[in-house]
């Protein structure tokens, strides 16, 4: 089997990277530039640094500053058109995943005609975007080095993804500085939003040495870190080690897609409103349960990472990775399962025909499964 290996051009990283925007917008051909983010980055002052780099570098910016948490596909025209109006010729998303997804969804449509539901799917982008530069402020998604914008459907209810190798940035910042403000809640998601995309990456039907080596490191970053930076977020260290692991994990999944955990997780109804990360969090003993069979090796090594001592066959010490998920999940305040984040217990049976219909996400999964099966499994962990 032939596989391709594709990344970022460049990352610039370290405590105060973001200073380097203006200099890297010039280098790429910028002089117009159209920011992205969300009313929270706005209101917290963190603009403040990427603002000062560009008028140090003499370019001229507008901010959009209305990403929606959860990014609908009307709101990246919303988005596209203010930057149309500005004669944008560079984009730059700072946040969180949302704000990179809107960033990315809303350049796609800067050069391509029609709606981004036209988009939906893998390679759909038809021409090439305008250079991009991402600088995430939470250690999580991995969307500043994915090729990935996962929006909400009104229509249906349910989240589509446009995957194409034209999302993928020009320069990714990494700046740990940005994100020593999160507060323990939003650390915990995001930081096992990061771990699952490695960890279904990892044990993935398109996984390579290629990505196994990301998310190896992802996973051993975030399990030695996370409590860290849950307990005190001004830990430096462990907050430059999260940030650097959302990435690593980032880097992985953009090659391989994730699993079903994925799956079900963007497929819960959108009038729900869980967030993304929290999901994933609640989600992954569920699809650690529903795999380890078929991949017990590659979960015995999971386990491991999340401290599990060897012993036994690979299958025991798979499932006490399981255990080793719930523990991590209560030691940073998250409660496992759908119940405790008003999911309604009829949303099940959608949820799960949704999901098996998830074909980029199912189709990398280790273990082929049913609507019903899904169903089952979702009852079991609700």
């Amino acid at each position: 089997m032939i596989h391709a290996l594709n990344n970022v051009p460049k990352i610039v990283y370290g405590f105060g990277a973001v200073a380097q925007a203006g200099s890297e917008i010039v280098r790429l051909g910028g002089s117009r530039v159209f920011i992205v983010t969300d009313p929270g980055i706005a209101a917290l002052g963190l603009l403040e640094p990427l603002k000062s780099s560009l008028v140090e570098a003499g370019l001229a910016f507008e901010v959009f500053d209305k990403a929606e948490l959860e990014p609908s596909t009307s709101s990246i025209h919303v988005c596209a058109d203010a930057a149309k109006a500005f004669k944008a010729d560079c984009v730059v998303g700072i946040g969180g995943g949302s704000s990179l997804d809107t960033a990315k969804a809303a350049l796609v449509m800067l050069s391509n005609e029609g709606s981004i539901e036209d988009y939906f799917g893998m390679q759909m982008v038809k021409n090439p975007c305008l250079p991009a530069l991402y600088v995430p402020t939470a250690a999580g998604t991995g969307s500043e080095v994915t090729s990935i914008s996962v929006l909400g459907d009104p229509k249906s209810g349910a989240k589509f993804g446009v995957v194409s190798d034209y999302m993928y940035a020009s320069v990714v910042l990494l700046d740990p500085d940005l994100t020593i403000g999160l507060p323990p809640h939003i650390t915990a998601m995001t930081g096992l939003d990061a771990f699952v995309h490695a960890m279904e990456s990892f044990v993935g039907l398109a996984s390579t040495p290629f990505t196994d080596a990301y998310n190896i490191q992802a996973m051993k970053l975030i399990a030695a870190n996370l409590r860290k930076a849950y307990a005190n977020g001004d830990n430096k260290e462990a907050r430059a080690a999260m940030l650097y692991a959302a990435t690593l994990a980032g880097m992985g999944f953009s090659q391989t897609q994730n699993g079903i955990i994925h799956a079900v997780g963007t497929n819960l109804p959108v009038s729900c409103k869980v967030p993304h990360g929290l999901a994933m969090a609640a989600l992954a003993p569920m699809g650690m349960s529903f795999n380890c069979i078929a991949a017990p090796e590659k979960y015995a090594q999971i386990a491991e990472i999340l401290g599990v001592e060897a012993g036994g066959t690979a299958l025991d010490a798979a499932r006490k990775g399981i255990d080793a998920m719930y523990a991590l999940l209560s030691d940073v305040g998250i409660v496992p399962g759908l119940k405790a984040y008003n999911v309604p217990r009829e949303a099940l049976e959608g949820t799960a025909e949704r999901a098996a219909k998830a074909k980029r996400l199912m189709g990398n999964n280790p273990r082929k499964a049913t609507a019903k099966q899904i169903l089952v499994l979702l009852e079991a962990h609700y």
